[in-house]
């Protein structure tokens, strides 16, 4: 055993990222492809693109830590608004370009602005909707952050179980047919992703947790050379033991590594964790 789980996390940032991106995009495109058929054949295509590209974005905003001015909220569930009407603009403004006459440059800006004004009607209840199906699930994960590496790690688990769990629904609904269905392999194709995504996510989540709490496990019981657990008035603490010098200069150097709780989770990195 060694170190490597308490070590970067940028793994499963991405993986988390990822997942609520593309389940999100799946989901969307699912949502027009059934109840807006009759819009065109590219209504998969031009709503999924832009969600998957700004709910990417999203996704990584909402793990920002950065606050509004002195208060507990968050920049990126401010920007969830104007995000939201980005991204109505950008199918609004496709849509345009695909399906009506003149220049596409000129269409394309009229959709824009239409889109994020009066196409308010649809991308409002679309934002309530994201933040109850993933924004409930990814504060729930920030509230588990407070818990230290291992709270984190259990709330970045239980966002990928849901993005895995709506990714699975959007690719069920592709077996219902609509007219004009060109687009149903791209929402296939990001649904499965989505899935793969948020399965691989909540596996790292737990696989991570328990390499630690082995590791933890086995220092305790003494069969790990140069680490230990001591106690101290916060609790235990993962320490490694570091000896220098030769002879009668020999010296032990103790670097403390992580704190942790009575289980043996980790609650603290403190060093070498991102």
């Amino acid at each position: 055993m060694d170190l490597s789980a308490f070590r970067s996390r940028r793994a499963l940032d991405a993986l988390t990222v990822g997942a609520v991106g593309a389940s999100l995009a799946a989901a969307t495109a699912a949502v027009f492809r059934l109840g807006f058929s009759g819009g065109g054949e590219n209504m998969v295509l031009i709503t999924a693109l832009p969600t998957l590209l700004l709910g990417t974005l999203w996704a990584v905003l909402l793990r920002w830590r950065a606050t509004l001015s002195k208060s507990k909220l968050r920049v990126g569930w401010v920007l969830s608004i104007p995000l939201a009407a980005l991204n109505g603009g950008i199918a609004c403004g496709l849509l345009f370009t695909t399906e009506h006459g003149g220049l596409a440059l000129v269409r394309f800006l009229g959709g824009l602005v239409l889109g994020a004004t009066f196409g308010a009607m649809f991308w409002i209840p679309g934002l309530v909707l994201t933040l109850l199906v993933f924004g409930l699930p990814i504060a729930r994960a920030q509230r588990l952050s407070a818990q230290g590496l291992a709270g984190q790690e259990r709330g970045d688990g239980f966002v990928g179980a849901a993005s895995a769990a709506i990714a699975l629904l959007a690719l069920a609904s592709s077996l219902l047919p609509v007219p004009r269905d060109a687009g149903v392999w791209l929402l296939r194709a990001l649904a499965t992703l989505a899935a793969a995504l948020g399965g691989a996510t909540l596996g790292t989540s737990l696989w991570r947790e328990r390499l630690r709490r082995a590791f933890v496990a086995e220092v305790e019981a003494g069969r790990v050379e140069h680490f230990r657990v001591d106690a101290s008035a916060q609790g235990k603490v993962l320490v490694r033991v570091v000896t220098q010098g030769e002879g009668y200069r020999v010296a032990d150097y103790a670097e403390e590594v992580a704190a942790l709780d009575r289980e043996g989770s980790v609650t603290r990195g403190l060093r070498g964790d991102t």
